[in-house]
């Protein structure tokens, strides 16, 4: 199931913002604990085949960005927002594949996230939100689709303030019951396809600062 929304007037990272002033403005019993790792990484997968012209389709392998806030409270056990941007493009399969349209696709996570080892920093976490697709084509609107992921990797302290995180990720998108995905406001879309499940890898690396 997803849901359609029109091209927002605000900036995609409008929640980002809003999840980080919640956690700074208050006073410091409130920020105290807080970690935030700018990131930038890698992104693969999203393949799938149209079974209305039986095209090959993909989304294009390419760089991704990311903020990830969380709060430490001394325990192994914590909780993290993850936002992610990955500007693509959809495209066919095959030696010289033409480019359909570029696309932005946007994963908006919560996360519980385990340490395994305090002293090397190795984690794993689960992850539950949504991924939301942001065609540039005009005659396509802008929708979310519910999402869960896996991750692991280690975030280890340089020193009390400053940490480096390294972690892979995997998120599977969950489609309409139909296959449908890339709809227009007039309900018809651009793909069917037989699987029900987007799958997409990352490897990600970024700094994590500790308030």
């Amino acid at each position: 199931m997803y849901l359609k929304d029109t091209k927002l007037q605000a900036p995609r990272s409008f929640l980002v913002y809003a999840l980080l002033a919640f956690f700074v403005l208050p006073t410091g019993a409130v920020a105290e604990g807080l970690m935030i790792t700018p990131y930038m990484g890698y992104r693969i997968g999203g393949n799938f085949t149209d079974i209305s012209t039986n095209i090959e389709l993909k989304l294009a392998e390419s760089e991704s960005y990311g903020l990830i806030i969380g709060k430490d409270n001394g325990t192994s056990d914590q909780s993290e927002f993850m936002f992610s941007l990955q500007p693509t493009k959809l495209k066919g399969r095959g030696f010289a594949p033409n480019v359909l349209f570029d696309l932005d696709v946007e994963n908006y996570m919560l996360a519980g996230k385990k340490i395994l080892n305090k002293e090397s920093g190795t984690f794993m976490s689960g992850m539950i939100g949504a991924t939301r697709f942001d065609p540039s084509s005009p005659s396509l609107s802008s929708e979310t689709h519910f999402a869960l992921g896996l991750g692991g990797g280690i975030d280890h302290r340089i020193s009390d303030r400053i940490g480096f995180r390294f972690e892979g990720r995997g998120i599977a998108t969950f489609l309409d019951s139909d296959g449908a995905i890339f709809c227009g406001p007039s309900g018809g879309c651009l793909v069917f396809t037989e699987s029900n499940v987007l799958w997409q890898f990352e490897v990600v690396a970024g700094l994590t600062f500790r308030f």
